[in-house]
């Protein structure tokens, strides 16, 4: 965390700037994420990315009850070692916090996202990367790189669990912004 103020770097516990006497979370000319100064108007820190403005986020959802944040390494760890399986859970999971947080509940639930993909041989599989793409694209309209077509791209290189950190990486912002 860091002084909104003066930028200089504040501990949690914290509740006054040592550097310049400024209370905690107060000013402007600074990012609280990575420190660095920034237009008094800004609406996002172009170092860090993080959203100066709570208000400016591109969407601003209700995270619906049971969805909580998942370690990226530890659910990679966990796809690992047990040979897929993990993997598995995640990816139906994934397609379900996402159809939950863009407000698709009608669209295609995990289970059968995963079922299509095993029925056609992994070609499902190209389309629900380039869907989720879209649906990523949703929750972070600030991405200058459009995520379906990198999502399709790394299932073509066979980087499916590359996809599903990122995916993971986007849902977790979301819930930490809301």
């Amino acid at each position: 965390m860091y002084c909104k103020n003066c930028g200089g770097e504040l501990n949690e516990n914290q509740a006054i700037c040592l550097n310049c006497g400024v209370e905690a979370g107060k000013g402007k000319g600074h990012c609280s994420h990575c420190g660095n100064a920034i237009a008094e108007e800004a609406a996002l820190c172009v170092k860090c990315g993080s959203w100066i403005k709570t208000n400016a986020a591109p969407m601003q959802t209700n995270i619906p009850a049971g969805l909580k944040r998942r370690e990226l390494v530890t659910a990679i760890i966990l796809s690992l070692v047990t040979c897929g399986i993990y993997a598995i859970y995640w990816f139906v999971c994934l397609t379900n916090e996402m159809n939950a947080l863009t407000g698709n509940e009608h669209d295609t639930a995990g289970v059968k996202a995963f079922l299509f993909t095993l029925i056609t041989c992994g070609i499902y599989g190209y389309y629900w990367a380039y869907k989720m793409g879209l649906k990523r694209d949703k929750l972070e309209s600030n991405s200058q790189l459009s995520a379906s077509i990198l999502y399709l791209i790394l299932m073509l290189l066979g980087l499916g669990i590359v996809v599903y950190a990122l995916m993971q990486d986007a849902i977790n912002k979301t819930i930490d912004a809301n």
